[in-house]
């Protein structure tokens, strides 16, 4: 549970108030280059840290009544390809698509092409789901194509990859296929946050219009909501989610691993937890508090 609350007030609500900022349906035009993109890449920390921080807190609240639920988050942001970001993504709604709506649908069961055509269903009905919007019909429909391209042509360039000697058993790879993947659906989760299709495709048009890579030593970053010391706390805090986030991708069992330790140790890190959200959570008088974003799903 505190460790739910450090992804949602510290993290989330932080990164929420740059976001507002840049995706503000009235000003969001004049912010372009590396401003917008910043804002699209703090926008798909903040709907992880505000959704696994509500997870958690689920999580934890049955486990001290003694109910086990099961885990929702896998670092979906270290998924190497869009497959396996669903694999790793909000895990409980993926399984239930499958179980009620996919397989029942004919799964792959009826060849390449229906099961092609099953995936888009699928990922369209999952953008329906969170509203009936064209833009989430948007962002369901382009998962649902990279989904598809990916298994159209996963066997071409594992082939392609062969004749050039790629190797893919190495870091360099798995790295570049992490950071492609990130980018990937970050310009997706565009057209989540914006409030219409035309919205998303002037943010993105901004994004890639001007490399004003400038804006990243000039400190105009820090007159969008955010100062510079909470841009400094954002990002430490980040670094320690993906820390955490990288030792669950590896199995390593952290609850069963600090379950182990001394008593003492349990408690400062609870003690330092606790201490983190008081000072460095975003609530307080003057504060308009940010429900959690899947609360309106």
């Amino acid at each position: 549970m505190l460790y739910g609350y450090v992804l949602k007030m510290i993290i989330a609500d932080r990164a929420a108030i740059y976001v507002n900022t840049v995706f503000d349906a009235e000003t969001y035009n004049t912010y372009v280059g590396f401003t917008a993109l910043i804002g699209a890449v703090l926008f798909a920390v903040q709907i992880y840290c505000d959704f696994a921080g509500y997870t958690f807190i689920a999580i934890g609240a049955a486990r001290v009544m003694g109910i086990q639920l099961m885990n929702n988050f896998n670092a979906p942001y270290f998924a190497t390809s869009i497959k396996d970001f669903w694999d790793r993504w909000h895990i409980s709604l993926t399984s239930w698509f499958r179980d009620y709506l996919y397989i029942p649908l004919g799964g792959s069961r009826k060849g390449k092409f229906r099961k092609c055509l099953n995936i888009l269903i699928v990922f369209m009905v999952s953008g329906l789901w969170h509203g009936a919007s064209w833009h989430y019909v948007i962002w369901g429909m382009l998962h649902g194509i990279l989904r598809v391209l990916e298994e159209i042509t996963g066997k071409l360039c594992a082939r392609l990859g062969e004749l050039l000697h790629v190797r893919r058993d190495v870091f360099s790879y798995r790295l570049f296929k992490m950071l492609l993947t990130f980018l990937i659906v970050t310009l997706c989760w565009i057209f989540f946050r914006a409030e219409s299709i035309r919205q998303a495709l002037d943010i993105i048009k901004n994004i890639f219009v001007q490399p004003n890579i400038w804006v990243l030593f000039d400190g105009s970053l820090f007159t969008l909501g955010l100062i510079a010391k909470d841009f400094n706390v954002l990002i430490l805090f980040i670094g320690i989610m993906m820390a955490v986030d990288y030792l669950r991708s590896r199995n390593r069992q952290l609850t069963a691993t600090f379950c182990k330790q001394n008593v003492l140790f349990q408690w400062l890190v609870f003690i330092a937890g606790i201490w983190c959200v008081l000072v460095f959570g975003i609530y307080g008088p003057g504060y308009d508090a940010t429900q959690f974003i899947y609360f309106q799903f």
